[in-house]
């Protein structure tokens, strides 16, 4: 059984209208888990306990039960927060043991439901973005890892080592047609982790950024973003209009997630992409 307990944010999953929740999301053909949710079972798996956050109970306790019921001794805990609220937090740490060995896993993003977007789509023409759009995305991202971090700190001070791995995006370091927004906030949020890196390694507070390229993690099984993204390949010499979009499981995420926590190395970066995507790594 391993001492470590990680806290993961953003944990969460998408259904169609035949779920049940009676199944159990990892094997049900009815769902499509996120990273937060997938970095979740290759954890359990590995013996680590688990602090689940996310703002949905319902969903929360769904993926609570689906992961005990494979892992059974484990510990699994949830918390119905809003980690863009700083009081919320604020109150999780103040119930946080001190006996624990923490680390955190962010994995945040413009979740679906938290901003009414057209068509659940963010890779938009310049005509068709919201004003308000670009500052949100950047907001839910950078102010949330600040927000988390500030809270960690008396923890980690307190521990011989601290790991945080940071889910990003390719985005983060490439540009392209239709990513004004996306690759705004996500680039913001590349430049906010190599900071902390540089300036927390010193008191043995780790950083590793993961940045996968398309995940399936049911995003891309909208029509709109299906067409969006088969515009964006198309610039970079990649027709998908006669076959599927490149997509990697969200479970290959996580297996990196676990290797930056194991190794003995600090794992400053990783890009990764799905096989048949393109492999730019700058704009």
């Amino acid at each position: 059984m391993n001492n470590n307990t990680v806290i993961i944010t953003g944990t969460g999953f998408r259904h169609n209208e035949n779920f049940n929740s009676s199944e159990n999301i990892f094997t049900s053909e009815n769902v499509k888990i996120n990273i937060g949710t997938a970095t979740a079972k290759i954890l359990a798996q590995k013996g680590y306990n688990i602090i689940l956050i996310s703002r949905t109970i319902e969903k929360l306790e769904i993926i609570r039960k689906d992961i005990l019921m494979l892992f059974p001794n484990i510990t699994v805990a949830i918390y119905p927060i809003d980690i863009l609220n700083e009081e919320s937090c604020h109150q999780f740490f103040k119930n946080l043991s001190n006996e624990s060995n923490y680390y955190y896993v962010h994995s945040a993003g413009l979740s679906t439901g938290s901003y009414d977007l057209k068509d659940d789509n963010p890779y938009l023409p310049i005509e068709e973005i919201p004003v308000d759009l670009p500052s949100l995305e950047f907001t839910t991202v950078v102010k949330s890892l600040l927000i988390m971090m500030k809270g960690l700190l008396p923890f980690f001070s307190n521990q011989l080592l601290s790991k945080v791995v940071v889910i990003n995006s390719m985005s983060g370091i490439r540009s392209y047609p239709l990513g004004y927004s996306h690759s705004s906030a996500k680039g913001g949020l590349h430049n906010a982790v190599r900071a902390l890196s540089l300036e927390l390694s010193k008191r043995n507070i780790l950083f590793s950024e993961i940045m996968p390229g398309i995940v399936d993690t049911g995003l891309y099984d909208n029509n709109a973003v299906v067409k969006s993204v088969r515009r964006i390949g198309k610039e970079f010499g990649y027709n998908y209009d006669t076959s599927d979009i490149p997509k990697m499981n969200p479970l290959c995420v996580a297996d990196v997630v676990y290797t930056c926590l194991v190794s003995e190395a600090n794992i400053l970066s990783i890009n990764m992409v799905s096989q048949g995507q393109w492999t730019h790594q700058n704009s």
